[in-house]
């Protein structure tokens, strides 16, 4: 016969039992909070304590919440009853202190465990490699196998995701392979997979990938996403049709993220749209972070209509999805439609956040629009934004862009804390207007005053402003230090700019010399900035040499035949001229047209060469006449041999009359009060006639013109540029 416990007996323990399920049953669940609570009112209410059935709940739900606190407390406690020498009761509060980043005491309750078993050496283990502590993590591995325990995969899963070096990692794999670990344990073949990763050595992933008997979507996930991050998509794509048939796995949120950074790589519209039709069919449109996925992959593919459409079907928009499509439009050269879509954001009531304020800021950059920018401004200030540092680099790079360096400095000056990105915004404000003394100052305040490490961005600012302002020696000295003081390896960006630099002081010689100790890389990409060069300096055998090895490289760049036939003209050379522009048009090729904007508050209005599209026409071009005969008498002499065309010389003389900053300086002029500054925005490099006609112009109007062409910034005040005839 069974004892059974008398009546008393069971009255005393029914309530920890209760208690005991109800900690069970809220901690099972996941209401970790609530799992305390239902403790404490059990101490306050009967005055019954735990047991070594309840601590280790309490424990894990104090892991759960990190709460380090309550942790202690319940320790604590467990030393006041004597439960201390239990391994159930010892092994999860082991957990709770590693969970909770306090490895020291994890540590002492470790080595006061008078028994151990498997599961408190791997709970140790675990703790140290969650704590990027592999040295120790290591140690304890051996340990343990000295002692004569068995090492099973959960010993073996953190290690490989602690190993911070590759060594390591294959040291480790040969000891769960002679361990026969990896046949039938899925989550450490995974973890495996992913060191490889991690080391960019897809093919070792694929190796035990390959040897798996059925790998779980993790294991799918983990090599597609290996193959995604060294580039190559197409056998990403081809696993992950193979996934697609294997029976009992399907994609989720984490497969279809790794696919569309495929896509995004890859580049192909083709792809991405099957891909949506893939996420439509499993049901994950209409989440967020997917809808986000979507829009951003059609817009990096370069499709922004199925990007707008993708962000058109979603009802609920949250500020993130606006965010990504205001910066799509902002990425592909639509700022007026960024602006339209912020506009339709402060409208539904949503609060933009500073990722959003960066990219209409960008736009507002773009577009030139002071006005627009100051309204941003304001917006920033009054929304609490204007001490966040993402949003005062934006607000620097806009006003430099929009053509107000003081603004630049006024928001620049405001910032207390700043880091490498305010410093470079501001350095390349000043580059971008030709105030290379000024940046090469605020270079040298930066490494005196602060202390972080400089990187490639700032670096090419630094040259840009060496480049645009003919500081030469400066320049060399400037790429020198970059490696040898820095250690930062020379990119494009930076080569490019040496030998625009190079080739803007005439120094062809030295320029070629350069192109020729560049690695062999680089070499095709920087040709570009020395046949512009060789226009101005009317370098005709030099500028042919130059643009055949261009259009034998990339013979769909229109730019080289533009050049090309730019340095023919300027050297009296008509008809080389006339069969560059023909090869040109053979080949399908359509210059750009040239355009310039001038901002009247309020109103934005652009003008092309010849224009009379101008509701104000007749005014604008008599204005323009009577303009030509002030700067005739202050000394201007068009420049004719600028003309693109074999012409007489009054018909080339007429011809620059009308070009489009000419026609915008004139409506500037009307529309304005006396003394205005005006900015003008052009999207090409302004002529040197044009140049020449700006710099009489502020002369003879005693108006401060700021001129941003394809290039850079100009500002022409009594009859001088800033550029200093460097350009």
């Amino acid at each position: 016969m069974r004892y059974l416990p008398s009546t008393s007996t069971r009255s005393k323990k029914c309530p920890l039992f209760l208690f005991n399920l109800k900690i069970r049953s809220s901690t099972n669940n996941g209401h970790f909070a609530d799992t305390l609570k239902i403790y404490s009112l059990m101490l306050q209410s009967t005055h019954i304590h735990g047991n070594t059935f309840t601590f280790p709940l309490l424990f894990k739900a104090c892991a759960a919440l990190s709460s380090l606190r309550d942790g202690k407390k319940l320790h604590a406690h467990v030393l006041q009853l004597g439960f201390q020498q239990d391994i159930f009761v010892q092994t999860s509060l082991l957990d709770m202190y590693s969970k909770c980043s306090d490895l020291g005491s994890a540590r002492n309750v470790f080595d006061e465990m008078l028994t151990r078993n498997v599961i408190s050496w791997n709970t140790m283990i675990s703790a140290y490699c969650r704590g990027v502590r592999g040295a120790e993590a290591i140690r304890l591995l051996k340990e343990m196998r000295v002692l004569g325990f068995e090492q099973s995969a959960s010993t073996f899963i953190g290690i490989f995701a602690a190993c911070t070096n590759l060594q390591l990692g294959l040291s480790m794999h040969c000891c769960v392979f002679k361990l026969g670990l990896l046949e039938c344990e899925i989550p450490l073949a995974n973890s495996v997979m992913n060191m490889y990763v991690k080391f960019g050595l897809v093919d070792g992933a694929r190796s035990v990938f390959d040897t798996m008997d059925e790998g779980s979507i993790l294991s799918w996930t983990i090599i597609i996403g290996g193959y995604v991050n060294v580039g190559n998509v197409g056998e990403a794509f081809n696993l992950f049709n193979k996934m697609r048939q294997v029976e009992g796995v399907s994609q989720d949120m984490v497969m279809f993220i790794k696919i569309i950074s495929g896509c995004v790589q890859a580049g192909n519209l083709l792809l991405a749209s099957s891909v949506h039709s893939l996420v439509l069919k499993s049901g994950y449109d209409g989440e967020d972070l997917m809808d986000n996925l979507v829009l951003n992959m059609y817009a990096k593919c370069g499709d922004i209509v199925s990007a707008r459409r993708v962000f058109e079907m979603v009802q609920e928009k949250c500020v993130f999805l606006w965010t990504s499509m205001i910066a799509a439009h902002t990425q592909h050269g639509y700022p007026a439609e960024a602006l339209d879509l912020f506009n339709r954001l402060l409208r539904t009531g949503l609060k933009p956040n500073e990722a959003t304020i960066a990219s209409i800021l960008s736009a507002c950059a773009d577009l030139g629009s002071l006005s627009v920018g100051k309204e941003i401004e304001r917006y920033v200030k009054l929304n609490g934004l204007a001490s966040n540092r993402q949003v005062q680099t934006s607000l620097i790079h806009m006003f430099c862009k929009c053509g107000s360096i003081e603004k630049a400095e006024e928001v620049f000056a405001r910032v207390l804390n700043r880091d490498l990105a305010i410093w470079s915004s501001m350095i390349n404000g000043y580059a971008i207007h030709g105030m290379g003394n000024e940046a090469l100052k605020l270079f040298h305040q930066m490494q005196i005053s602060e202390i972080f490490s400089l990187d490639h961005v700032v670096f090419t600012s630094i040259l840009l402003a060496c480049s645009h302002s003919g500081l030469v020696e400066d320049g060399l000295k400037y790429f020198k230090s970059m490696k040898n003081d820095y250690g930062i390896e020379p990119g494009i960006e930076h080569y490019t700019c040496l030998v625009d630099l190079l080739g803007r002081a005439g120094h062809f010689d030295l320029a070629l010399k350069t192109i020729q100790e560049m690695p062999v890389q680089v070499q095709p990409q920087v040709w570009g900035p020395l046949l512009s060069a060789c226009r101005k300096y009317r370098n005709v055998e030099l500028g042919k040499y130059i643009a055949r090895k261009l259009l034998d490289l990339n013979p769909g760049n229109i730019s080289n035949y533009v050049l090309m036939a730019n340095i023919y003209t300027s050297g009296g050379k008509w008809k080389e001229a006339a069969a560059t522009r023909s090869m040109m048009r053979n080949r399908g090729l359509v210059k750009e047209p040239g355009w310039s904007q001038v901002e009247i508050p309020g109103y934005v209005h652009v003008f092309i060469a010849g224009d009379r599209s101008h509701h104000q026409s007749a005014d604008i071009y008599k204005k323009l006449d009577e303009l030509n005969i002030k700067l005739k008498e202050a000394g201007y002499i068009a420049e004719i041999d600028m003309v693109v065309h074999d012409l007489e010389n009054e018909e080339k003389e007429e011809s620059l009359k009308v070009h489009s900053e000419r026609l915008a300086v004139a409506w500037g002029l009307i529309s304005t009060d006396p003394g205005t500054s005006l900015t003008i925005i052009k999207n090409l490099q302004t002529c040197g006639d044009c140049h020449s006609f700006l710099k009489f112009t502020s002369k003879v109007t005693d108006r401060h013109l700021i001129v941003r062409d394809g290039q850079r910034f100009h500002h022409f005040q009594s009859g001088s540029c800033s550029c200093k005839d460097f350009w």
